[in-house]
């Protein structure tokens, strides 16, 4: 029986999440102090994900899920609906919350298509 030293699947989750908020803020840091600071905080948290039960994480990731869950539910309706009329459904009118909920979808239907599917939602 052998052990492995790989971290579990949740564990990747998260530090794909951690990744993602090192990539907002990283560009933002001009300060070789604050950078300092930046790195020392992400390497921590890096180290206390991978010491976590599972378990706890994944409440932890559930709670992250329900804070962005509506954007990115406007985020997929607005592909899903760029998918459909693509495919020759009736155009949905652009007004009010869908004019709202398709916007989101103009920043990069492949890159939004592609962080839905990397969450998993």
């Amino acid at each position: 029986m052998t052990q492995t030293n790989q971290p579990s699947k949740v564990k990747i989750f998260a530090l794909n999440v951690l990744s993602g908020f090192d990539d907002l803020a990283r560009p933002e840091i001009q300060n070789v102090v604050m950078e300092k600071i930046w790195n020392y905080v992400r390497n921590y948290a890096q180290k206390v994900i991978l010491k976590k039960p599972d378990e706890e994480i994944q409440v932890k990731l559930f709670n992250i899920y329900k804070v962005f869950k509506e954007h990115f539910d406007d985020i997929d309706m607005a592909i899903e609906l760029k998918k459909g009329e693509e495919l020759g459904s009736p155009q949905v009118p652009n007004l009010g919350t869908i004019a709202e909920v398709r916007a989101l979808s103009n920043m990069n239907d492949k890159k939004a298509y592609q962080l839905i599917k990397d969450l998993g939602l």
